[in-house]
């Protein structure tokens, strides 16, 4: 009952996913859609929140991983934290188990308080959590953005001042959506230039009639 409630009061909004791997451009298109006026919810910043001190959630991540994913101050440093789960694709799945409903449910209250009628989601996990993202939100079509493997850890490598093998350890912990874009409604390739990228953003905003 709970789960149609939540979907009826979202059915005036046309609600679209920004999916993609790390280093993929994602974030990129995001920011052009913010910059052409369009309402964009980031789900890694609604995590950020939940990682606060004093939430339930907070409490079971220190349980679980114990203190030290914690930094000098007692917060929760999401370095550490990604550097412990990303070695362990069991760490990884349970730090999703214990995360991913609050950050749903945190989700559909953002959409709810939005006044556009059409809203974007940056999601980095999509497909692999789409099954709970569809429980409690109407998605009208995703989108994902693809880049080549060797492309994307070379990015993170510069990005995050990566040595190659932590790089492949990290885009190897995550589905390679480049291998799924026939389950996508739209597919945005990135593997030239930022200039490149945001021209292909334009062009299918104006496709779409956005």
């Amino acid at each position: 009952m709970l789960t149609v409630q939540i979907i009826g009061m979202m059915q005036n909004k046309r609600i679209i996913v920004v999916a993609g791997n790390i280093a993929s451009g994602k974030s990129t298109v995001c920011r052009r859609l913010r910059e052409k006026g369009f309402v964009v919810i980031d789900l890694d910043e609604i995590t950020h929140q939940i990682y606060e001190q004093g939430t339930d959630l907070y409490y079971k991540l220190v349980d679980e991983f114990g203190k030290g994913i914690l930094d000098e101050n007692s917060n929760i440093d999401r370095k550490k934290l990604s550097k412990l789960v990303f070695s362990s694709k069991t760490l990884l799945k349970k730090l999703e188990e214990l995360t991913h409903t609050d950050i749903i449910l945190r989700v559909v209250k953002r959409i709810k308080k939005e006044k556009s009628d059409l809203i974007f989601l940056e999601i980095s996990m999509y497909l692999e959590s789409k099954d709970l993202i569809d429980k409690y939100i109407d998605v009208d079509e995703d989108w994902v953005v693809v880049s080549d493997k060797d492309i994307r850890i070379q990015r993170v490598i510069k990005r995050n001042n990566f040595d190659y093998d932590t790089a492949l350890k990290r885009v190897n912990s995550q589905l390679d959506y480049e291998k799924s874009c026939c389950e996508f409604d739209e597919v945005i390739t990135n593997n030239t230039t930022e200039a490149d990228l945001i021209l292909k953003v334009d062009k299918l905003i104006d496709r779409k009639k956005l």
